[in-house]
This record gives structure tokens, C-alpha cells and sequence, in this order.
């Protein structure tokens, strides 16, 4: 049985936590939930989290947008979808979205994947082979339209960095 944390504590090990990775606020109440701390001595240690700036929303939809983009490699769609579970607002997302989102570096990533995913395929790549990749690329969240595009530009993806 775990020992019940005081709220004083709480704040403590969430201000520990965000201090090294970045934190929204919906992952910091449901941390709270989880240690049962009371909703309205959650809601004032969120108000000081914030206050003292170990949480910013617009902080972290950033890190995250350009963390999934780079090193995950995720599509916007997947992305996106991630960011709308944390509850965090169209805005925000969209605004980090527009500024850490590189084109290129966007249609590289994608091309790595095809590239990755080709290389158990037999060559030239069949009808059924293409399907696979189109099924793949949506699956790491990119849009329909781009994969289509990339899938029959096939010179582009098997020869990009």
C-alpha cells in the first residue's frame, strides 16, 4: 500500500519532474488524481506549477510538436491526435505546428520511413507493395494526399538522404 502524499509533497514531485522534462498541465492533474490529492488543493498546486512557470502549455505543445517531428518522426495527423488527448487547445497546437514544422525535414522523414519499410519488399515494388506503404505511412500519421504523392515519386524516396 502506497503512503497518501500531502499536497505540499505532490507539488514537490511534479515541480521535480518538470523541472527536468516538460509537462502539460493535464498530465500534472492526472498525476494528482493518481496520488488522490484533492481536486481543489490539485487545482491550487496547477495554479502555482503555472505560476511558476514549471508548466506552460504553449511550452510544451512546442517541445512536443518538434520532438514527434525530429525524433519520433510522426505525421501531423498523429501528432495532432496526441496533442487533442492532453486536452490541450486547437490553438496552441496549430501555433506550434506552424512554427517548429519544417517542410523539408517533414518530407524527409517521410521518405526515410518508405525507404526503411521498402527495404523487406521485393523489387520493383508490386501493386500490393505500394498498399503496404501507404497503410505504413498513415499508420505514423502522415496525410493521405502527401503519401500518395511520395509513394509514386518513387525516385525521390529511395534516393533522399
Amino acid at each position: 500500500m502506497t503512503r497518501q502524499l500531502t499536497p505540499r509533497q505532490a507539488f514537490e514531485r511534479l515541480a521535480d519532474r518538470a523541472a527536468t522534462t516538460e509537462m502539460c498541465s493535464t498530465e500534472a492533474e492526472q498525476k494528482l488524481r493518481d496520488w488522490q490529492i484533492a481536486p481543489e488543493e490539485a487545482d491550487a498546486i496547477i495554479d502555482r506549477l503555472i505560476a511558476e512557470r514549471y508548466i506552460d502549455d504553449r511550452r510544451f505543445a512546442h517541445a512536443y510538436v518538434r520532438d514527434r517531428i525530429n525524433n519520433a518522426r510522426w505525421g501531423l495527423l498523429k501528432i495532432r491526435r496526441a496533442m487533442r488527448l492532453k486536452r490541450l487547445p486547437n490553438s496552441l497546437i496549430e501555433e506550434a505546428i506552424d512554427t517548429e514544422l519544417n517542410d523539408e525535414t517533414y518530407c524527409r522523414n517521410l521518405a526515410a520511413a518508405l525507404r526503411s519499410k521498402a527495404r523487406s519488399m521485393e523489387q520493383p515494388l508490386l501493386p500490393a507493395d505500394r498498399a503496404k506503404l501507404v497503410r505504413f505511412a498513415a499508420s505514423r500519421g502522415y496525410e493521405p494526399d502527401l503519401i500518395l504523392e511520395m509513394v509514386d515519386d518513387e525516385e525521390y524516396w529511395r534516393n533522399a538522404d
